[in-house]
């Protein structure tokens, strides 16, 4: 099984890693910091450096595995360096960081879990299946803003399943409760926030910057989707 280095280190940007396996443009590596779209998160991008270097153009988990798509055939078995893309690995990881805030500021106030989510570059958008308004929605983004502003540390550790759930409301996602997991990386923000999570996020609040609500999506009676974007930190 590929070695997750995102999940303990989301600020590692290069790193050295083996090729196991090649199938024409599909690669595996033994170890890699490319993270492969999960949760509503978007797969890295980045560079393989060999004989030359290949893009990698996507990054995704198939049994157990996670396979890495180059946009040249060539590569052979053996060591190889590796770039992340970093500008929108960080991107990705205010918007992870933001999407976490705002649903838990969300689920204080309502109860209610996202039913959908999709990370971006520069917007991202969540569903909540909840009768909730553009007006309530606003006040939630400014609420969120205030979160951010205080600068909690974000911090994670790997939590046993069972003693992840005593946690409280350990899954925001609805839906999702990974049972196919007896260990569960537990994401830390602050006292204000814990869930369990396997994306990248920066090390605080402060890093994020603000959310702008961007739309609002009457999506029916119980169907609210809001899109969003972040100002610079």
């Amino acid at each position: 099984m590929t070695k997750a280095l995102y999940l303990d280190d989301a600020y590692l940007k290069e790193f050295d890693s083996n090729v196991t396996k090649v199938e024409g443009t599909s690669v595996w590596l033994d170890e890699t910091a490319f993270y492969p779209t999960s949760g509503g998160q978007p797969h890295d991008t980045g560079i393989i450096k060999a004989d030359k270097d290949y893009k990698v153009i996507e990054v995704r988990k198939q049994d157990g595995e996670i396979l890495h798509t180059v946009d040249a055939e060539g590569l052979q078995l053996g060591p190889v360096s590796c770039v992340i893309d970093w500008e929108r690995r960080y991107k990705l990881m205010r918007m992870h960081t933001s999407a976490h805030v705002l649903s838990q500021i969300i689920f204080n106030a309502t109860d209610a879990l996202c039913s959908g989510n999709e990370l971006g570059v520069e917007k991202s958008r969540m569903d909540f299946s909840v009768p909730i308004t553009k007006e309530q929605f606003l006040g939630f983004v400014e609420e969120a803003n205030k979160i951010i502003d205080q600068d909690l540390p974000i911090s994670w550790k790997f939590v046993p399943k069972e003693e992840a759930i005593k946690m409280g409301e350990a899954f925001r996602l609805m839906g999702k409760s990974h049972p196919d997991l007896d260990v569960l990386r537990m994401v830390s923000i602050g006292d204000f926030d814990i869930q369990a999570d396997g994306g990248t996020h920066v090390k605080s609040t402060k890093l994020v910057g603000h959310l702008q609500l961007l739309k609002f999506e009457n999506k029916g009676s119980k169907r609210k989707r809001i899109y969003w974007e972040l100002t610079q930190a």
